[in-house]
């Protein structure tokens, strides 16, 4: 495995009904090249006024994830996963927080879902290394992706 360049991803989705997706990246063929994902954050793009409870749960995934099925660790398509709330009423706060599989290369698909969160739009900003894979390592990498936990 080679690594290259940094990169980074960013943009806005809106949720709606506390939930929304995204497919970030859409397969290229090239399964020689690959991602590896060294940070993920989620925020919103207004912070409401007044008592107004906001929540984020954000993951990352080799797959679309269905809705309620999400921050599964036991699920190989799952590998980062974010998750942040603010009740407005007393102030208690969940602290924004990311845990990242370190062990995981993005080479065909890359889908960001939001479930069970706060309607309105939400930034997103990932950082990931270009990693060059052997056609060896392109085969497990693309196994893991897809096997059962």
């Amino acid at each position: 495995m080679k690594y290259g360049k940094l990169r980074t991803l960013r943009g806005q989705l809106t949720v709606i009904g506390g939930v929304a997706r995204k497919n970030i990246i859409v397969s290229d063929g090239l399964v020689n090249l690959g991602l590896l994902i060294k940070s993920f954050q989620v925020w919103r793009e207004n912070v409401p006024d007044g008592a107004g409870n906001v929540k984020i749960n954000a993951l990352l995934s080799l797959d679309t994830i269905s809705a309620g099925s999400n921050m599964n660790a036991g699920d190989n398509r799952q590998f980062a996963w974010f998750q942040m709330a603010v009740n407005g009423t007393d102030g208690a706060i969940i602290q924004p927080y990311t845990i990242i599989d370190p062990d995981h290369i993005v080479n065909r698909d890359l889908f960001l879902t939001i479930d069970n969160s706060t309607d309105g739009i939400l930034n997103y900003l990932i950082e990931a290394q270009v990693v060059e894979l052997s056609d060896d390592e392109a085969i497990i990498t693309i196994i893991k992706e897809t096997s059962q936990s």
